[in-house]
């Protein structure tokens, strides 16, 4: 069954694949139909795909999206199957992502806040680690967002590392609403097609669950629904926002 869908998902990309933006965009708008769907366990089937494309005609654009996600992919791992021997594989090929994308002047600032979620994926595998590199997981992000300022995705990993912070110590969610928020008001300003950008997607489900988890719901429900006009179809959305 796995080995059926793989070759069904490369036949599609590669009919889609004469030009780059139209590869792209078919692979945006998919990868955004099974996050929507709830589906991220397909995501690590992605993965080979993609590196399929990159091996045949390689884009940093596209080595960029894999590394994407892969990132999601290890979150869906950790949560639902934290015993996976492939997370320790998964991690290391974050990194190797990391490292290649760095070498590239477009994507070189954009790479440090994506070093602190590996040093905040590391942790997470590895408990006894975490006094050692939990903080360095932080101080990278909290770097990313001084120096790369622009880019939103310094604040959604910012936003991120101090979600799951607040959310295991029973903490306070404020960090966490100002850098999906300022993170959200980024990607809007690009003026890209947002219902098949699965981050900006990803970024403002956790404004919500910030707002939710910080006990306020009205701006919680406003930002669930502002989910649902570009995504009607997301089917979880409107469940949470119908128990506040």
């Amino acid at each position: 069954m796995r080995l059926t869908l793989f070759f069904i998902i490369s036949i599609c990309l590669t009919i889609t694949s004469h030009t780059v933006f139209s590869q792209n965009s078919k692979l945006d708008c998919r990868l955004a139909d099974i996050y929507t769907q709830q589906k991220t366990e397909n995501y690590g089937l992605y993965i080979t795909v993609i590196d399929t494309l990159l091996g045949r005609n390689y884009k940093p654009e596209l080595h960029f999206k894999k590394m994407l996600v892969r990132h999601l992919y290890i979150a869906h791992l950790l949560f639902y199957d934290n015993t996976n021997k492939e997370i320790a594989q998964q991690i290391q090929a974050f990194k190797h992502d990391i490292s290649t994308l760095e070498k590239l002047p477009q994507y070189k600032n954009s790479m440090t806040a994506f070093y602190a979620t590996y040093y905040g994926y590391y942790a997470a595998q590895r408990p006894s680690m975490a006094l050692f590199y939990l903080p360095r997981s932080f101080s990278l992000a909290k770097e990313a967002t001084e120096t790369n300022s622009s880019s939103p995705y310094s604040w959604t990993e910012y936003g991120n590392l101090h979600y799951c912070y607040a959310l295991f110590l029973h903490g306070d969610f404020s960090t966490a609403i100002t850098a999906f928020t300022k993170a959200v008001e980024l990607f809007e300003s690009q003026k890209l097609d947002s219902s098949c950008n699965w981050y900006y997607i990803n970024s403002l489900l956790f404004l919500a669950k910030s707002y939710e988890d910080n006990k306020q719901f009205v701006e919680a429900n406003k930002v669930y629904e502002k989910i649902l006009n570009i995504r009607p179809d997301y089917i979880a959305v409107k469940r949470w926002k119908h128990k506040l």
